[in-house]
């Protein structure tokens, strides 16, 4: 059976936290409007100075599954849209 949700590749042991997840999704969203950035600079914007790579990467992995982002090789960049005219536009549009 094929899952929508699955345990990101790369994740060894517990991985991050919720509110690693959460802080590094409000990083992209807010870092938007600046284009795609590195892994290196999510780490520098967040609070705790001390957050290991692999979390970041793990969370980044996560956020991509879910459709909030995506990454090419100038970084991460946040993707989802919330604007209820984007999605009431995208419903009356033709299925694929």
């Amino acid at each position: 059976m094929l899952m929508m949700l699955e345990m990101p590749p790369r994740l060894e042991g517990k991985g991050p936290t919720l509110a690693t997840v959460v802080e590094v999704g409000r990083i992209l969203e807010r870092a938007r409007e600046e284009g795609p950035i590195s892994l290196a600079e999510v780490g520098r914007r967040m609070a705790a100075k001390r957050v290991r790579h692999a979390a970041i990467r793990t969370s980044v992995d996560f956020l991509k599954q879910l459709g909030f982002v995506m990454e090419g090789s100038k970084g991460v960049h946040w993707t989802f849209n919330r604007d209820r005219k984007f999605w009431a536009a995208a419903r009356r549009a033709r299925p694929l």
